[in-house]
């Protein structure tokens, strides 16, 4: 028995809308840093980026607006906040209470649970050379989809559609672009021993290591704010 996304087909096989396809065009330009930091866009501007009609970037800038990804200022356009400290922090936390209990889920049920995916995406997790030629970009996404696989093995969608309107993928992405390339902060082997850990050793240490991790992506994040603005 595998738990996880395959508990939800019909959303997979409804036909995508035009606004929702230009949603995902946007949000993933936001993720990958095709949208400047602090800038103000146009609609219009926007819509030439993903070559849509202005109303339809409208719609889905609503959207993002409530994923909070980007502001709408009245009179001036949308821009793509930065992070701050505190907006971090509150990632983070709601980040550890959705991984913790996950991670409780699985241990309770994984002699039901096939993990070769999650041993995957582990494994290439920790392959990838993350020194200054390194795919960053690649990294990124694949760390979010370790920890992705993680709440969605728990078994509830529900959990696995609030985790990602937390916009975990934005920190990722940019954790790997502007930390991660400093090899001292890098665990190598991090990933995988995480996820053997999840599937052979008792609840109280899986959740004691999953939360050590967890916190050393949020004091990296810290840092590299603290470096910013000073």
């Amino acid at each position: 028995m595998k738990y996880g996304r395959d508990m939800e087909t019909r959303d997979l096989e409804r036909p995508k809308t035009k606004e929702e396809i230009v949603y995902e065009q946007l949000k993933e330009l936001i993720l990958q840093g095709g949208i400047p930091l602090n800038t103000f866009l146009s609609q219009r501007t926007l819509a030439g980026k993903v070559d849509a009609a202005v109303i339809t970037v409208r719609a889905a800038l609503r959207q993002l607006e409530s994923d909070g990804l980007v502001e709408n200022v009245p009179h001036w356009g949308v821009r793509v906040p930065e992070e701050t400290p505190a907006t971090v922090q509150d990632r983070y936390r709601l980040r550890r209470l959705f991984e913790l209990e996950a991670a409780r889920e699985i241990v309770r049920n994984r002699e039901q649970i096939d993990s070769s995916d999650l041993l995957k995406i582990a494994a290439q997790c920790d392959g990838i050379d993350l020194d200054p030629e390194g795919d960053l970009h690649e990294f990124g996404d694949l760390h979010y989809r370790l920890h992705m696989e993680i709440v969605d093995l728990a078994g509830s969608p529900l959990m696995s559609r609030m985790y990602e309107r937390i916009n975990l993928k934005k920190l990722f992405f940019w954790n790997a672009l502007r930390t991660w390339k400093n090899s001292s902060t890098r665990h190598i082997g991090d990933h995988g021993a995480l996820v053997e850990a999840l599937f052979s050793s008792p609840e109280d240490e899986v959740v004691t290591l999953l939360e050590q991790h967890i916190n050393r992506g949020l004091e990296n994040e810290l840092k590299m704010l603290k470096s910013q603005n000073t």
